[in-house]
């Protein structure tokens, strides 16, 4: 990758932005646990960037549960909901200044690209006060496949204007990492303690921190 050639800049948003991947391990254990099942962050760690209905999905079937599906997903939205009301959510490492370095950067076109509701990534960003970074926001819930499959990036690639080619995504799961491969688009990958041992062989490359992000264009 020439980073010369890069004018589009992509976040993903939980582990990314937010420390919020704790709330959208709980969002699951809790409902989960009306049926006598414990999902260990061990557990979790199978599901981790994937998008709410493909989980629950997997669940249902993974654990032979007998309901219908999207039972898990609504009863954890409602969960998440009043989580992310309650408060503002905590910011991953260098997150600030990862989005206000290149959002501040008249070189580079900044976009949200999150395989979730679009009400609750509005909701992250209003009490963190972070939606005037971004002119463009892709959610889940503007495309018919989520993450792993590349739909989102290809969406926000053209609401850029641009070509994959151009364009970096953040990312800190495998199944982002994918998605952002499958669509043309650079992938670097932030690891977190939910994703640490994930496959991240389609990323660019992998980062300690958004600080690395930052020093890669700088230097």
């Amino acid at each position: 990758m020439n980073k010369e050639n890069i004018k589009g800049i992509f976040f993903d948003l939980d582990g990314i932005l937010f420390d919020s991947e704790y709330y959208q391990w709980q969002g699951w254990v809790e409902p989960l646990r009306e049926y006598g099942i414990e999902l260990t962050k061990e557990m979790y760690f199978n599901y981790a960037g994937k998008s709410g209905p493909q989980i629950d999905e997997e669940l249902i079937k993974d654990f032979n549960l007998g309901i219908f599906p999207g039972t898990l997903w609504e009863a954890k939205q409602k969960l998440l909901e009043r989580w992310f009301n309650e408060k503002a959510m905590p910011l991953m490492p260098y997150s600030k200044e990862a989005v206000e370095y290149f959002a501040n950067n008249s070189r580079f076109k900044v976009a949200l690209c999150s395989g979730g509701p679009r009400e609750e990534i509005m909701t992250k960003l209003e009490k963190n006060d972070f939606v005037k970074y971004f002119p463009v926001i892709v959610a889940g819930s503007d495309v018919s496949r989520s993450k792993p499959y590349p739909d989102i990036y290809l969406l926000a690639v053209e609401m850029l204007g641009l070509i994959p080619e151009e364009c970096l995504a953040f990312e800190d799961t495998q199944y982002g990492s994918e998605a952002a491969y499958s669509a043309g688009v650079h992938c670097f990958v932030v690891p977190n303690e939910y994703s640490l041992k994930q496959d991240f062989s389609k990323a660019d490359r992998v980062l300690s921190s958004l600080k690395d992000a930052i020093e890669f264009f700088e230097n």
